[in-house]
């Protein structure tokens, strides 16, 4: 897990640079509570593409599966806990709290990551990346249906507020695609997200795009 660390830097603003002693350490005390705090799960349901058109809104999401005949539909999340952590650290040490919520989002990424992987080897065929709402004109608002349509609020404990928010917070949505043939990979990054224009990352001149 060095990795989750290296890009919760990443995150932080390090773009390389090496953390002062002070940070560092602040930064492996926040590992090793995150670590002891998540309880990382996920689950997924492989669908014919038509059978869950109504969880396929918008051009974006037609388009990145165009050629996908079959779709993996994806939940993750760090567990409550997790979020907890972050949320007392806010309240007293916001630099700690700070650390902790770049650590949880990339071992959230990380825990999307090892998910792939696992289907991957139980799926054949040319997957998609993981295209999640929000992105492009995939509206938030599907979230609801994906937690309905996955139970995930009974299976993981993953519920989504009013306003679109998944609870726990460092969670994930997502659609993969899967075709027989090999498909374009078409565009992720910073073009394709609706946070753009809010995200903080993006201010400090770096982004969350692997």
């Amino acid at each position: 897990m060095t990795d989750v660390k290296s890009e919760a830097l990443r995150y932080l603003g390090y773009r390389g640079n090496k953390p002062d002693d002070a940070t560092s350490a602040l930064l492996d005390k926040a590992y090793d509570e995150l670590a002891k705090a998540a309880v990382p799960r996920y689950i997924s349901k492989l669908s014919p593409k038509n059978d869950v058109s109504y969880l396929l809104k918008g051009n974006d999401i037609a388009a990145h599966l165009s050629a996908s005949s079959r779709v993996i539909i994806f939940a993750a999340t760090l567990g409550s806990a997790a979020d907890r952590l972050i949320r007392t650290a806010e309240i007293t040490n916001m630099a700690y709290a700070l650390i902790l919520d770049a650590l949880a989002s990339a071992f959230i990424e990380q825990v999307c990551e090892d998910a792939e992987r696992e289907l991957h080897e139980k799926n054949a065929g040319f997957f998609t990346w993981r295209f999640s709402p929000g992105y492009g004109d995939y509206p938030l608002d599907v979230q609801s249906d994906i937690v309905r349509y996955l139970d995930a609020d009974k299976r993981i404990g993953l519920t989504v507020t009013g306003s679109d928010i998944l609870i726990p917070r460092k969670s994930v949505t997502a659609v993969i695609g899967i075709s027989d043939t090999e498909q374009a990979k078409g565009i992720r990054g910073c073009a394709t997200c609706n946070l753009r224009k809010t995200c903080n990352y993006r201010k400090t001149g770096i982004t969350c795009a692997i």
